[in-house]
């Protein structure tokens, strides 16, 4: 028996690495069902959200069927911004009501959820320090090695969206 029936965890997901993949695998030991909440959905093509909501997604399905978690316990939400933190709750909660508990380590996504009366649990960190959606993007821009930041199921789609990304920020220095 797990702890909680539902949950929900949020990112942007851009791109979906090593220390996401620890988080879900946390969230989803916990969890009988574990929402994916893709947020920024709306967003895609710039330097900070290159990859699209349906991009995102397929590397999170892709990681976590690799990872040998079972995805009819995962749901996936697309959450688009709002610049309103009650709207953007609501859009949240209405398309997941039954939610008992929030995975997040974004101190905004936390004090939401919690001001409206959601548990809210930060998963543990996995080399935090050394992995983030901003490194991996900044060292794919200046052609590093970036590939032991993320699964290998996403490595494999960058490598297949790279060209579609030429001339976007991901192929250029900024």
């Amino acid at each position: 028996m797990k702890k909680y029936k539902k949950g929900i965890i949020i990112g942007r997901f851009q791109p979906f690495h090593l220390g996401h993949l620890k988080a879900v695998e946390y969230a989803s030991s916990l969890c009988e069902k574990l929402v994916i909440g893709i947020g920024s959905a709306q967003e895609s093509g710039t330097a900070k959200n290159p990859f699209d909501a349906e991009t995102r997604e397929a590397m999170i399905r892709e990681s976590l069927r690799e990872a040998g978690i079972d995805l009819n316990n995962i749901e996936f939400l697309k959450i688009p911004d709002f610049m309103d933190d009650e709207k953007w709750f609501s859009y949240i909660m209405q398309r997941v009501p039954d939610i008992e508990v929030v995975f997040s380590g974004n101190g905004w996504v936390r004090r939401i959820f919690k001001a409206r009366g959601v548990k809210v649990v930060i998963p543990p960190w996995y080399n935090r320090g050394e992995i983030s959606g901003t490194k991996v993007r900044q060292l794919i821009r200046s052609n590093q090695k970036w590939e032991g930041l993320v699964p290998r199921a996403v490595i494999g789609i960058i490598n297949q969206h790279r060209s579609d990304l030429t001339g976007s920020p991901l192929s250029i220095s900024q």
